[in-house]
């Protein structure tokens, strides 16, 4: 087709994909922009410009992260149209991505997501461990849509691509230190070594530590130590060698890892109620005595023998009732009951005693929470990836990109969220609640490998190749509650052994006859997947274990129509498809377990490229309409042992919205940026296994909820704008200021209508981060600095970056509150 006559630059040029609120591309008179320049992307497996490639994208180069002051790949989200994520309340390292509003919330590593993360062409194929720390990064790229053709299983929200830098082969040194509140220290050093015997080297490492922003008040620490919520000590590396034996042969290796140590967010309350009985069992009373009788039987024995043992007693088998020491311990005062009896207590929070505690409850992000069970999490995280690339002649280009990563993640969940009980009425006082603990470990590790075949024959671009992944995971983990998981006492483990392969193939065609304006792709891949899974689960001392297996396959596609209406306007329509993997949900005990279906997403996108008053000025649009069959939702569902997480598939949605970007040079050094996304989801067919009744009627039924239904992490608006204005030269420095403002329209994470999805809901709110820097500070043959004075969330916003608003039945709500405003100063040495 026509293709834009201006030239290309390098990725690493400031840049600009059409997301507008990341900073753009930028022609220089000096050092201030006059004119966007050209952005080179690899979203198509191949190099092409920005404005050429027909799909939504947002790109953020390393121009872009420093002057945005992008930390992790999450930063992105509140810049690109129709993105959006939200963070696990157990892990600082795990992050689940929401893209046109599909998104996948549940954190086991049994179910895969629905927007596909690579490295370097690498899938990563897990959500946990993704908050992880990309030293030396070369650009991101985030693709909206269905990427099933080229990108495969598990992007049916689209893509997200990170790119490592390369070696240049010439010696470069740089050196950055960052100081900021909350006790921020943060040392990035990088090396670029000269080439030798054809090899290229350049090593990064960083070093990050910060100190928590919610203090943890407790003095009573059952497990763990009492750091403050939210702090973190990270060490990181990448190592990148390039290998080029002759003109037609490269080797590129890469080596990242993160190893880690911190204390997860705060999970807090926003709402606590009387739990019904109805739900944990009735056979007793909260007196203040506990033994045979009346107490010999259901949840008062499952609590009391879970505590029992999680106070590091010796496990006893049967009922609590019937051992003479656990009925002792269970009737003696106790401090970690504020001097109550566990029986007082534990019994008497499910007995609606604890509906005292609605009052300890708070919607508002709290700066100081009481969690007894708060513990630390520590993270290891490496990969490796060697892609090889071979010009065997003009028109064939064979690659092949290998990878491992592994992962272990360790970690203790802390949900008391600083509720209590008032335990006045049986004599116990007011305590600390009591709520829940559950330590936890992962394991992960993943094996792919992937060949392509592309190049350019007359009128055609052709890609070709096949595909195969392994992954293995283990999951450990003891909860020790009945409030949020099941009865006290439950230690449940699980590994997986999935595999996929894949063969797929994608040719464009340009026919003369139209001058070259339009291009015709066609795309189709098909895919197979495997699925294995072991749960070992105890409940109070009842042990058992059960294997599950499921066969998957898929035949993705895609067809686009792109068409130049001259050098500076594209136009296209385009239709692709999107394909995620069934299973077995790990978390779901094996009396409840229920394989869930694979889901397939069709999206129907029409969009436009456009650059107008001598390229000053860019917009770019798209509008979609997606289906969904066999939409995979992630809920809580009220079963006879309390509260458990399943999948189900909802039969049939529909997602349609827009997207604008604009981006603006009206005078030399000022820069504008402006984006929007509008979201419209709606359940067309909602078929919901229902195990208690409480929505269809009758337990153990299946009806429709599409009504009730609601969409996780899709707020209806979502914006951004930016302004960045370049001083001139003073001949101390170049000076910039530059401004970035983020909207997000309200959202909740349940996935039904209930009256406590208003305790997790986020209300609309408004980021606001700005920069001052000061850049090229020549120290002459030394080389220069960059100082930068910056603040993140201004404002102080406050916003929930995830949550748990169960059924009314369970009794309670919670959330995880984002960052308070930061601050601080950077210095950068380069020579």
């Amino acid at each position: 087709m026509i293709h834009s006559a201006k030239p290309v630059f390098a990725p690493s040029t400031l840049a600009l994909a059409v997301a507008l609120a990341s900073a753009p591309a930028l022609a220089q008179d000096g050092n201030r922009a006059t004119a966007l320049e050209e952005v080179v992307v690899t979203a198509q497996k191949r190099e092409e410009s920005l404005q050429d490639a027909p799909i939504a994208i947002s790109a953020f180069s390393p121009a872009a992260i420093e002057s945005m002051g992008i930390e992790q790949v999450t930063d992105v989200t509140h810049f690109t149209p129709n993105m959006s994520m939200h963070r696990q309340s157990a892990s600082n390292a795990t992050v689940n991505f929401s893209i046109r509003g599909i998104t996948e919330p549940e954190p086991s590593m049994s179910v895969d997501p629905a927007v596909g993360v690579y490295m370097d062409g690498i899938y990563m194929a897990r959500n946990n461990g993704l908050a992880f720390d990309v030293v030396d990064l070369e650009r991101i790229e985030v693709l909206r849509g269905p990427q099933g053709t080229l990108y495969g299983r598990n992007s049916t929200g689209g893509a997200i691509n990170i790119v490592t830098a390369k070696p240049s082969g010439e010696f470069e040194f740089q050196q950055n230190l960052s100081l900021g509140n909350y006790d921020r220290l943060k040392a990035h050093t990088i090396v670029d070594l000269p080439e030798f015997a054809g090899i290229s080297a350049k090593l990064s490492y960083l070093y990050d530590t910060r100190g928590g922003w919610v203090d943890n008040e407790t003095t009573n620490f059952q497990q763990g130590k009492a750091d403050d919520f939210g702090e973190q000590d990270n060490d990181a590396w990448h190592v990148a060698l390039n290998w080029t034996p002759t003109d037609t042969l490269s080797f590129d290796y890469s080596y990242d890892g993160t190893k880690g140590t911190g204390t997860p967010a705060a999970f807090q309350l926003t709402r606590a109620e009387a739990v019904p009985a109805s739900v944990f069992g009735a056979n007793f009373d909260p007196s203040l005595s506990f033994g045979p009788g009346a107490n010999d039987g259901g949840i008062a024995d499952s609590v009391l023998l879970g505590t029992y043992a999680a106070f590091g007693n010796q496990p006893v088998s049967g009922a609590c009732s019937t051992d003479p020491s656990c009925v002792a311990f269970a009737n003696t005062a106790n401090p970690a009951f504020g001097g109550a009896s566990p029986a007082q207590a534990q019994l008497g929070t499910f007995l609606g005693v604890y509906g005292n505690a609605a009052a300890a409850a708070d919607e508002d992000r709290k700066d100081a929470l009481n969690i007894p069970y708060a513990g630390q999490e520590d993270m290891d995280i490496q990969g490796h990836s060697l892609t090889a690339a071979w010009d065997i002649t003009d028109f064939l280009t064979v690659k092949s990109l290998t990878g491992y990563r592994e992962m272990e993640l360790r970690h203790r969940t802390g949900l008391s969220g600083g509720g209590f009980l008032d335990l006045s009425a049986s004599g116990g006082g007011v305590v600390t609640l009591f709520a829940a603990g559950a330590p936890n470990r992962k394991s992960h590790e993943q094996f792919s490998q992937e060949i392509q075949f592309l190049g350019d024959v007359g009128q055609f671009q052709y890609l070709a190749g096949l595909y195969y992944f392994n992954e293995e995971a283990t999951e450990v983990t003891r909860e020790q509650t009945a409030f949020l998981f099941g009865s006290f006492g439950t230690a449940r483990s699980y590994d997986t052994d999935n595999s996929a392969w894949a063969a797929f193939g994608q040719l464009t065609w340009t026919p003369a006859a139209l001058d070259d304006r339009l291009d015709v792709t066609v795309g189709l891949r098909y895919t197979e997947d495997e699925r294995e899974i072991t749960i070992d689960e105890s409940v109070n001392g009842i042990a058992a274990s059960q294997s599950f297996d499921e066969n998957f396959d898929n035949t993705s596609g895609s067809l686009t129509f792109d068409y130049a209406f001259n050098m500076d306007m594209t136009g296209y329509f385009r239709i692709a498809t999107g394909y995620k993997a069934g299973g077995f949900l790990s978390r779901t005990s094996i009396a409840n377990q229920r394989p869930f279906d694979a889901e397939t997403l069709t999206s129907y996108e029409l969009g436009i490229k456009s650059q107008w008053l001598e390229n000053r000025l860019r917009l770019n649009g798209a509008v979609f309409y997606s289906e969904y069959d066999d939409k995979q939702v992630t809920q809580f569902v009220p079963t006879a042992t309390g509260a458990e997480s399943t999948v189900q598939n909802a039969a049939a949605a529909s997602y349609q919205g827009l997207e604008l970007e604009l981006i603006a040079i009206p005078m030399e050094g000022l820069t504008l940026n402006v984006s929007y996304g509008y979201l419209d989801p709606e359940y067309d067919e909602y078929s919901f296994f229902d195990p208690t009744g409480q929505f269809c009627g009758a337990p153990g039924t299946t009806c429709d909820v599409s009504d009730r239904g609601v969409f996780a992490n899709a707020p209806e608006n979502t914006a951004s704008a930016g302004v960045q204005y370049d001083f001139p030269y003073f001949g101390f420095g170049q000076l910039s200021a530059r401004v970035d403002v983020a909207y997000s329209d309200s959202y909740t994470y349940g996935t039904i209508e209930n009256r406590f999805n208003d305790f997790v809901e986020n209300d609309p709110f408004t980021l606001v981060n700005a920069r001052m820097i000061l850049s090229d500070i020549s120290l002459g043959e030394a080389g220069n600095l960059t100082a930068t004075l910056w603040g993140k969330n201004l404002t102080d916003e406050f916003y929930r970056q995830s949550g748990i608003g169960a059924f009314e039945s369970v009794g309670f709500a919670g959330v995880v509150y984002n960052p308070p405003r930061m601050y601080g100063f950077d210095l950068d040495y380069r020579f």
